[in-house]
């Protein structure tokens, strides 16, 4: 199969969508919050699709550095990501590991705040207005140079305790394909971001358990001229402050200790290609300014 499909881009804006949870986790979006940090996690069992090996664990160590605020008419989230791989990911033409450089934003702007509208209906307290952007590039040989944009509303649950988003767009992606040497612009299609945070106060410790569910819809075909095939990553977190736990200084360091699953990875069918399905444990630290 060669490297079928390696976006690694698509990897990596799920995984900065937990980094964002932690900016988010200790004040639901209060107005003149402010949130800066910075951090490392390790994937030790990542999977690769249809690499020359079949789908072998790559280790990835990622270096973290974000920014979250939250204003009078919305809020912003800006995110990059460092990712080093062990020599099972190589970069081009080396034996070492390879290096990817990962950077996001999403806005959400309040129609309440902006019109003097009330968005609160039914089950939402409120519904913003989501615009975001994606840019990556990684020196392997498939060369990735992921550009995307999305943009569509983000629907604010109305739970008693914590928070649930949940945020339906439109998602288009540019790529290229190193492998085949073509750029690759896919069809437009459905995105879905749920993302959840609920204090675990029950157990008398200062842990938390968040996470992410992203759905993404065919998006066509890959640059191998693949149709492309639903893609659900699921990653469940537990995050324990260690700054309140042990310095009395609370939101400040913490830890935590996630499990990625994915089905159809990058878009391709788990059912012909070898490491399109992965349960890989995520260890990381955080410190927030």
């Amino acid at each position: 199969m060669g490297l079928k499909e390696k976006d690694y881009a698509m990897q990596l804006r799920h995984l900065i969508f937990a980094a964002a949870l932690a900016a988010t986790a200790t004040q639901a979006h209060a107005d003149g919050f402010t949130d800066t940090w910075i951090g490392v996690r390790d994937g030790t069992t990542i999977s690769n699709p249809g690499a020359e090996k079949g789908g072998r664990d790559v280790n990835k160590v990622i270096t973290n550095f974000g920014h979250f605020d939250a204003g009078a008419y919305g809020s912003n989230f800006v995110n990059l990501d460092i990712l080093l791989s062990n020599p099972n990911e190589p970069a081009a033409n080396s034996p070492g590991g390879s290096t990817e450089f990962y950077a996001l934003y999403r806005g959400q702007f309040s129609p309440d705040k902006f019109l003097g509208v009330n968005t609160a209906i039914g089950p939402f307290k409120a519904i913003n207005f989501e615009i975001g952007g994606d840019l990556e590039g990684e020196n392997n040989a498939f060369g990735a140079d992921k550009k995307a944009i999305v943009v569509g509303p983000n629907f604010h649950l109305d739970v008693p305790v914590g928070f649930v988003n949940v945020g339906v767009h439109a998602y288009h992606e540019w790529n290229h394909n190193g492998i085949v040497g073509k750029d690759v612009s896919f069809d437009t299609t459905a995105e879905f971001e749920i993302v959840w945070f609920f204090p675990l106060t029950f157990t008398n410790l200062p842990l938390d358990f968040k996470g992410f569910t992203n759905v993404v819809l065919p998006k066509g075909k890959d640059g191998f001229g693949v149709q492309t095939k639903t893609e659900v990553l699921a990653r469940p977190q537990i995050d324990l402050d260690i700054g309140d736990l042990m310095f009395k200084k609370p939101h400040t360091l913490y830890a935590y200790f996630q499990v990625e699953l994915w089905e159809n990875k990058f878009g391709n069918d788990h059912t012909k290609v070898s490491g399109s399905e992965e349960i890989s444990p995520v260890l990381g630290i955080e410190y927030h300014f």
